[in-house]
């Protein structure tokens, strides 16, 4: 349905040169189809046009202030609301002030939403205009929160507490174990998993050691005590693991993968399984990934509008290799999926071959590699070329099979974007020919590559600011910023368990590969040569994204000095 606004915003941007009359036309056409997109969907997401400048627009031809929505500047406390206000109107409730009550707005203020909203909240509406991509990112947060919260109605089965021999005595576990008092391993498997769900794990490990079986979470990057437990169960326990993911049981000397879904109350989980044979038996490592859920938007990853922009320029050029770098479980495959949604509406031909397919993709085919059906990366990668694609996502470069199977399909014209382990970005060009990618292929085909590492935010409820000393300052290796810069820290409160974070974001570097840099790689330039050469061009390293998010309040100067020394 089109409405007056729509028209009106879509005339001012035209009025005021922000978009031609080809697409304004094309604005008016898409605006008007059945089940249309909303306004600032169409404006941003297809036609093309910054969502600040929209937000600024909509501000000045109705009205209404233009706010930077922040955690910070949200006050009011009703989740009902917030929540109706989301779910009926795509607006955020975010001050109340006796009768009047603020609502951030990402599409115009239509008239009749504003009446309908005065009738059901019974008060004055303020609207005001936001970006959308910050609006998204708040709305994210909020419904993060409630998942977590969800979670956590996830009935226990018992306490581990009660078995842990690090909170009891040795004996009395031991002695529940041998008058069979002891949960059994499944339910004792069970309860593992929905204490980590729970207390929003990623990953969880099983660790053999000398005198006890230990189980950690992997909690925003860092790992956290579970529960540890007589050396006896070891065997016991590894068996459920070993039996839910279809593992051999009697090679116990060789490193295994497999994976199985399950549930846990009304929610619906895949486990990925890994196994590593140690002096003390087998380690396992449990992948925890929720099922349906939706790819991340771009927008809530945490790249600063300069690294967004090269971003974007990179994941739209028409043919090449995009790399994503960082260490293990950093976040790379979430960054793809972002990327691959910048490209959802642009009628591109997209083919993943992943393992495992992490996230459906509606837009996508996905192909999922299965070695033991001989349908490894490499034959993938062929079988899916012949469908013609415009982009491919190949999972990961692991080995040179992979690696030169991406480098050959860039070299055909199709866009590559894949994921590879490294500890820096330029270290990644040596990494790929040492995979046995030759120069002459990787210098004319890598467009770029984006590096980028996890780091704990500060928690929004509880932070606080503070003037670091000289001492702190220099410590870091941070002696350039001035004296007078104030830094923040989470005191701790009960949104955030006590520790002072909540939630994870990235840092990042980009490199874009030049016409420079391509005839560096093809001679095989050291990683010093191909920095040098960068840095001449407005390369900056990861450490200066981190100190951006650290004096704007993001990260703690603790946090920094964990993630970078």
């Amino acid at each position: 349905m089109i409405r007056d606004e729509d028209i009106r915003i879509s005339k001012f941007l035209f009025t005021k040169g922000y978009i031609d009359k080809l697409k304004f036309d094309k604005f008016n056409r898409m605006i008007g189809e059945a089940n249309a997109k909303q306004c600032v969907e169409i404006l941003v997401d297809v036609v093309g046009v910054n969502d600040e400048i929209v937000a600024s627009a909509i501000s000045e031809e109705f009205k209404i202030p233009y706010v930077n929505l922040s955690v910070s500047l949200i006050t009011l406390n009703s989740p009902s609301l917030r929540e109706e206000f989301l779910k009926k109107y795509q607006a955020l409730p975010i001050i109340r002030s006796g009768v009047e009550l603020t609502v951030a707005f990402v599409n115009p203020p239509y008239k009749d939403v504003l009446d309908e909203m005065r009738r059901d909240a019974k008060v004055f509406v303020v609207p005001v205009a936001v970006k959308r991509s910050a609006f998204d990112a708040i709305t994210k947060k909020v419904n993060v929160e409630k998942k977590v919260d969800e979670y956590k109605q996830i009935p226990s089965k018992f306490q581990l507490d009660t078995i842990d021999t690090r909170k009891r005595s040795k004996e009395k576990v031991s002695e529940l174990l041998n008058s069979g008092k002891m949960p059994n391993a499944d339910v004792l498997v069970d309860e593992i998993f929905i204490t980590a769900i729970k207390s929003g794990a990623t990953d969880i490990y099983f660790e053999p050691m000398e005198n006890e079986f230990r189980v950690r979470y992997n909690i925003d990057s860092v790992l956290q005590h579970a529960v540890s437990l007589p050396k006896e169960m070891t065997e016991s326990l590894c068996n459920v693991m070993r039996t839910r993911g279809s593992l051999n049981m009697f090679d116990k000397k060789k490193a295994q993968d497999g994976r199985y879904s399950t549930n846990y109350g009304k929610f619906h989980f895949d486990m990925r399984v890994s196994t590593l044979p140690t002096v003390e038996g087998e380690r396992f490592s449990m992948r925890i990934l929720k099922k349906n859920t939706r790819s991340v938007d771009i927008n809530e990853i945490g790249f600063s509008p300069e690294n967004m922009s090269l971003m974007r320029y990179l994941v739209n050029r028409p043919r090449g290799l995009l790399v994503i770098a960082g260490p293990s479980a950093a976040g790379k495959t979430t960054t793809v999926y972002g990327c691959m949604n910048e490209l959802r509406d642009s009628q591109k031909n997209i083919i993943t071959v992943e393992n495992p397919v992490e996230y459906r993709l509606e837009f996508a085919s996905q192909v999922q590699v299965d070695v033991e059906q001989k349908l490894d990366y490499a034959s993938s990668m062929r079988a899916v070329l012949r469908q013609h694609p415009d982009l491919i996502f190949l999972g990961e470069i692991r080995d040179a099979e992979a690696g030169a199977a991406a480098a050959e399909a860039a070299l055909t014209g199709t866009m590559v974007v894949t994921t590879i382990l490294s500890g820096d970005a330029m270290s990644c060009i040596p990494r790929m020919i040492n995979f046995g990618i030759p120069p002459s292929w990787l210098a004319p085909t890598l467009n770029g590559i984006i590096y980028q590492q996890l780091v704990r935010k500060i928690c929004s409820h509880c932070r606080e600011s503070y003037k670091p000393t000289k001492h702190m300052l220099n410590a870091a290796g941070l002696n350039q910023l001035e004296d007078s810069v104030m830094l923040y820290r989470g005191s701790g409160c009960e949104s955030c368990g006590g520790d002072g974070y909540l939630g994870r974001t990235a840092i990042h570097e980009i490199l874009v590969v030049d016409e420079e840099m391509k005839d560096l790689i093809f001679h095989q330039a050291s990683p010093v040569k191909l920095k040098e050469s960068a840095t001449k061009k407005g390369f900056e390293s990861i450490q200066f994204d981190a100190v951006k998010k650290l004096v704007s309040g993001i990260i703690s100067l603790e946090e920094y000095l964990r993630v970078l020394g």
